[in-house]
């Protein structure tokens, strides 16, 4: 009887141990996560772009002769008006080729007169049957071989004025100009860099949109919709003015998966210079909005979900709808309401059904 009562006891306390563990095993796999509230409200979606900013327009101003620079009109950062003279390569010689040119032409005139004055003879005398046909075919030879040197010695005179011309260099539009790598005497050659034009009045501010953002902006019909483009310098400043969205390439690079956009900038007091950097902000307003940080969710087989938690704490794997990408966050086009419970982070450590504690609530 004794042995029986103390096997009892033994069994009575295993199986009190045993509910002990079993119960703060149970506590143990309740785990403490943090949660986030769902808000419907009107957001102000923006995504952030660098961005290389050029001028309108950019030129090369390069020497298309040989020569001395006789005169520079013009100092660096200096504003110039379309057609105001810039520099003037020494002509010198090229005035001595036109001189050349123009006696060459005269000469080319005289026989040409010449020809002309023999031909009406010839004719007069075939009329009367004085000479020859063929004596009358040479002649008519004779004339068109003087117009043929005229005409060669007349191209000679224009391609020397046109060299001429080369040595007085305009500005083709209004701008600034640039740094300029030489000066007065100095010798430059046929295709030397003289210095930049700048046209500065607006500014063009390129960027690349990925592939994956393209075509979220394109389904949803945003592209070229956005209500505010905004413009941060590199000291950080926002520029005064706002941009307006052009189109820039029409391809997709396939290097880097994106798409060139530009934005127009307008730019009056020139102070925004060729090849400066920063960052575009374009922003637009989304009404009845629900945003989500990105590490609430988790992915499978290409579709995004979260975890929900409802009234008695357990999770629920839900699927959502991605409407756009921001940089750290989700707008979410379907699958969550306004005043739904998501685990805000580590869902990595959870399953479906899982019960759990809620330790914040944000």
């Amino acid at each position: 009887m004794y042995l029986k009562n103390v096997i009892i006891c033994c069994t009575a306390i295993l199986f009190a141990v045993s509910c002990s563990k079993a119960e703060k095993k149970s506590e143990k796999q309740i785990k403490d996560v943090p949660v986030l509230k769902v808000k419907v409200k009107d957001t102000l979606v923006s995504n952030q772009f660098v961005t290389d900013i050029q001028a309108k327009k950019n030129v090369e101003i390069r020497s298309r002769i040989a020569g001395i620079i006789q005169k520079m009109y013009v100092n660096e950062g200096q504003f110039v008006k379309k057609g105001q003279p810039l520099f003037k390569i020494n002509d010198a010689e090229l005035q001595m080729d036109l001189l050349k040119a123009n006696a060459a032409l005269k000469q080319a005139d005289a026989d040409v007169r010449i020809a002309e004055v023999e031909l009406k003879q010839i004719e007069s005398l075939y009329a009367k049957k004085f000479v020859a046909s063929n004596e009358l075919e040479m002649v008519k030879a004779r004339l068109s071989s003087a117009k043929a040197k005229r005409a060669y010695a007349d191209a000679e005179k224009k391609t020397v004025l046109q060299k001429i011309g080369f040595t007085n260099l305009v500005a083709p539009f209004d701008g600034i100009i640039d740094i300029i790598p030489f000066k007065d005497g100095s010798l430059v050659e046929n295709g030397s860099l003289l210095t930049t034009l700048s046209q500065l009045d607006e500014v063009y501010a390129y960027f690349s949109i990925p592939e994956n953002v393209y075509f979220e902006m394109l389904a949803n019909d945003k592209l070229g919709k956005q209500q505010n483009i905004a413009l941060t310098l590199p000291n950080g400043a926002h520029y005064q003015y706002n941009g307006t969205l052009k189109t820039a390439d029409g391809d997709i690079d396939r290097a880097t998966g994106s798409i060139q956009y530009k934005v127009a900038f307008p730019n009056p007091k020139h102070l925004i210079k060729h090849g400066t950097s920063g960052k575009l902000i374009i922003s637009e307003k989304q009404p009845n909005a629900i945003l989500i940080p990105q590490k609430s969710t988790f992915s499978i087989q290409d579709k995004t979900y979260v975890f929900t938690v409802d009234d008695k704490n357990k999770v629920k794997m839900t699927n959502i709808q991605i409407a756009s990408t921001l940089r750290d966050s989700y707008l979410v086009d379907s699958g969550l309401k306004n005043g739904d419970l998501i685990i805000y982070e580590g869902t990595q450590s959870l399953k479906d059904g899982d019960v759990v504690n809620i330790k914040k609530k944000l």
